[in-house]
């Protein structure tokens, strides 16, 4: 009898796992489940904030660069060809960084980089002569009518970058 008792508990004991065992599959899956969901939701929040982080960013870099382009047209107007030229490679620099961060991050926009890096570079390189004591011709009126276009491109610039940041993309 002692051994009846015996198997019986064992049996009993082995049911309870089981049922336990049935019960406890289910809910572990569910938690599995629930746990890749919200590495899923702070991966995505983590990628989203470096995002705006970058573009945060980038609208700083292009604010330099209109910095630089009313640098550059003080220096002119003051005839400091040598600093004007520094600037202009501080420019052309910056732009052609941005240009690339553009196209890695795929945002959309309106400006022609290949146009204002040529405008850009013809007025670098007449400071350059300048310097060297070329008798080369500065037109002050055209220089800072293309520094301005330049400044509303990166003003545009600004404006469009703010919007993907507001939009959250």
């Amino acid at each position: 009898m002692n051994n009846f008792v015996n198997d019986e508990f064992v049996k009993w004991i082995g049911v309870i796992g089981s049922v336990a065992s049935l019960i406890g599959l289910p809910v572990a899956i569910w938690q599995i489940y629930k746990t890749r969901r919200a590495a899923e939701a702070a991966t995505n929040a983590a990628l989203q904030t470096q995002r705006t982080i970058s573009r945060n960013f980038l609208v700083f870099n292009i604010s330099t660069c209109i910095k630089h382009t009313e640098e550059i047209k003080f220096y002119l107007l003051n005839e400091k060809y040598e600093l004007a030229t520094v600037r202009s490679n501080d420019l052309i620099s910056q732009l052609i960084q941005i240009q690339e961060v553009l196209k890695v991050s795929d945002q959309a926009h309106q400006i022609d980089f290949l146009e204002i890096l040529s405008e850009l570079t013809s007025i670098r390189n007449n400071f350059g002569k300048k310097l060297i004591g070329s008798s080369v011709k500065i037109s002050k009126i055209r220089i800072i009518s293309q520094l301005d276009i330049v400044s509303d491109n990166l003003n545009k610039l600004i404006g469009e970058t703010k919007i993907v940041i507001e939009k959250g993309a």
